[in-house]
Formats: structure tokens, sequence, C-alpha cells
């Protein structure tokens, strides 16, 4: 019997019995559009987004060569305002039974949905009819991979991903005679001749929040942070501090600065106000035009290493997600819209177009990108570091950790309130969220 007329005749007959013979329950407006097509029509996918400016461009024309490219299945892409607004938007349609197909997600999004029962894992779709080979999932870098799994399943797919890099100001470096720092000692190397010689311009600049310079930095030192499996919290161990209190005496020897109230450092770093910068890759944009304005030379590097450990960078970005109200068609196809996003020269185009880096290693390989590296020599740095990019953990609560650090970092940073003891207590209380979370 057709599906699509079976659906609709149990349909008639009770919401029991539909619910009975399999159909998707609680399934929302989004099956319901796709009961109502005719079986001749493609099968319809809502695609709720961030993306504004530049990057929605971008993404309307890869959503419009998606349609064109097949007739099974059409994306309707629909902008939900900033990131905030989606989230809202996303846990109100929850309720109403009104969620979209597919959505972004960030990546403290993924433990908060997957617990409200919105989204679902989609290991088995990805390697279905629509998905992807074995040769193409291996092809995508392996940190951006393990970044959207949750409790040991793939929740989502990674699509507009950046790093962190070390934007670097060159005639600074050049007029002091040094390299392009290598490591943290560096950079208080520097920072100690540029005071030692008066100079009123910074050695290192950072965000309004350090909490994922912190956090990599301590990670680097051999601290776990938040264990990947939650078995431990560490933010109070010497290994832990060091990186802040690195940070804390810089600032207080006037050589380091966080962006403070400029937001962002992409301002003073494009001004010429700052020698070395820690940022995120998609910063690119934000900074070209100001240093272009102000004579400023400047290029990438990998991030620093402190404490003598191993290289590494925490991705940040969004992901790619589905919702469980979807029909089983409608899964399908959003599965199909993310392996053509992901196809090599279509990632390469949205990482041109958006300063994001492409997902997988054949992308970047793209002719298409290789240019891009041509002529922007300075997101090579983001690129190299794809192979060793890393993600926080990921567990319940986390938002509420988030907002937590945000509100003790100045504590320790501007008002002086003893780390030792402020990070105890934070580490405590992170404990204790995902304990009553995470069970």
């Amino acid at each position: 019997m057709n599906k699509t007329f079976k659906k609709s005749l149990v349909a008639l007959v009770s919401g029991l019995m539909l619910s009975a013979c399999g159909a998707n329950s609680g399934s929302g407006s989004s099956d319901q559009a796709n009961n109502n097509q005719k079986s001749d029509e493609p099968v319809e996918i809502t695609f709720w987004h961030a993306m504004n400016g530049p990057h929605q461009e971008a993404l309307t024309e890869l959503t419009k060569a998606f349609n064109e490219s097949q007739s099974k299945y059409h994306v309707t892409e629909q902008n939900q305002g900033n990131y905030s607004d989606l989230t809202k938007k996303i846990m109100a349609s929850g309720v109403s039974k009104e969620l979209p197909t597919m959505s972004q997600a960030t990546q403290s999004n993924i433990p908060d949905w997957t617990k409200n029962n919105l989204i679902i894992p989609i290991d088995d779709l990805i390697k279905g009819e629509d998905g992807f080979s074995q040769e193409e999932l291996d092809d995508i870098y392996p940190g951006f991979l393990e970044s959207v799994k949750f409790n040991g399943k793939t929740i989502a797919m990674p699509f507009s991903k950046s790093v962190r890099v070390m934007f670097v100001n060159d005639d600074i470096l050049k007029e002091y005679g040094v390299d392009v720092p290598k490591t943290f000692d560096d950079i208080k190397a520097l920072g100690e001749k540029m005071k030692a010689k008066g100079d009123k311009r910074y050695a290192l600049g950072l965000e309004k929040s350090v909490d994922m310079e912190l956090e990599t930095m301590a990670r680097q030192n051999g601290a776990d942070w938040i264990k990947k499996d939650l078995s431990n919290v560490d933010f109070s161990s010497d290994k832990a501090l060091e990186p802040l209190k690195y940070i804390k005496d810089g600032i207080d020897a006037g050589w380091a600065r966080t962006a403070g109230e400029d937001g962002y450092m992409s301002g003073p770093f494009g001004r010429g106000e700052v020698a070395l910068y820690i940022g995120s890759s998609a910063g690119l944009a934000h900074i070209t035009p100001t240093a272009k304005e102000n004579n400023v030379n400047w290029s990438t590097a990998e991030l620093p290493v402190f404490g003598g450990g191993d290289k590494l960078t925490l991705l940040a970005g969004n992901d790619l997600t589905i919702f469980k109200s979807a029909s089983k068609e409608q899964q399908q196809g959003a599965i199909a819209f993310m392996h053509f996003l992901l196809k090599p020269e279509n990632t390469a185009k949205w990482a041109v177009k958006t300063g994001y880096s492409p997902v997988n290693r054949k992308g970047v390989a793209e002719k298409t990108f290789q240019d891009y590296l041509k002529d922007t020599p300075q997101a090579d740095a983001a690129t190299k570091e794809n192979e060793y990019a890393g993600s926080q953990a990921q567990f319940i609560g986390s938002g509420e950790y988030h907002d937590g650090w945000q509100k003790i970092q100045d504590k320790m940073l501007v008002e002086n309130q003893d780390m030792k003891q402020t990070m105890k207590q934070f580490e405590d209380d992170t404990k204790k969220i995902i304990e009553e979370n995470n069970k």
C-alpha cells in the first residue's frame, strides 16, 4: 500500500491507531506538511538557521543549488535571527509541536535538545541511502566528528566550524627582531621587551571572555579541565591555575589585555595596538578592513603552547541537527542536504565566502579553497590546526556552567579575588551541575 495513502487513511480512523501503525508520534507541522504532499511532489525540508548578511547569502546560494541538483527533496531555509533567538524559538516550538525538519545548533544546544527529546541520533541515517560513504566520513577531520557526538552517538553533522588562531602584527615583531612565538613564554618575553622600552602597545590581546583560551592553555599544561567522560573537573589544581595566573600577571604588568569595553579584540589589533591576538579564525573578515585602513601588516599563526604540552585548539561554530518530529522521508532529505553541503566543492565554497573552515581534507584541497589561500594566506593557520582541533566536554547544564564562568572572570582578573578559592568554588559548582543533570 502506498505509504502516504496509508498514513492518511489511518489518520482518519484514529489517532491512536496511527501511532500503533508506526507513524511518528507528536510529529507536528513538519510531518503534517509531508502527509499533505502529493506522491509526485518533492519532500519538503524546513531548515532553521541563524545566518545573516553575507553568510545568509552564501547559505541561500547553496540551498538553491541543492534543490536544483535533484527532484526528490526541496529545502526551504528560514532565518530565525541570531543564535539566541534560534534557541528560544526551538524550545518554544518543541512545546507547541511546530518544529522544523532540521536546524543549526551550537555545541551547548546538543545536550539540552537531546535531554528534551527534540533531536535524534543520526548514525544510521548517515550511512543510509542518501548519506555518506565511509571514505567521506574518514575524510572529515576527526575532532570535527568528535565534537558532534553525545553519549556515544552522533547527534549532528559539523558545518560552520572555526578554531582559535593567533593573529600576528608583523610590523611589531619586525621592530623587536623576534620570530613568531611558539610558546606563551615567548609572548611574555616579547611583552617584557616592549614594556622595558616604554612601549604603550600590548604584546598579547585576548577577547573579553578568556574561557576558551584558559581551557586550551590548562589542557596543554596537563590539567583535565572537564574530562570528556565527565569523570573529573579540574579548575583549581596548579596545572589549571598556572594559565590563569599567567594572564593575570600579564594584565598587571601591562603587556597583556582583554578586549573589555572594545567588545572584541579585532578592533584594537586592526588598529595596531596589539602585537598578538588570540581569537576565532572567523574573525579574519573583521580584521582585514581595519588593518588595511591603518596600514597594519599582519598574518596568522598556529596557537602557541603553554607549559610544554601538545598543540591544541578548540572548535567553535555550529552544526546541523535533525528533529525527532520530522517524518522518515524528511529525515532522509535532511541527511541528503547535509551530504550536499559537506561535499568538498561545497564546503570549500562555504569557507571562502564565510571565513569558516572546510570540514574535510578534500575540501581544503579543492582548487577554490587553494586559490583563496593564495590570495588570503592569513586563512592557512586555521587549516593547519584542523588536524588537531578538539572540542569541549558536552554535558547537560553546560549553559549554566558557561554563565557561571562569565561571572567570575572579572572578579579574578580585575577585582583581584583569590584565584584558587574562586576556582575551587567554581569547580565544586560545576561538579554539582554535572552530577544533577547527567545521571
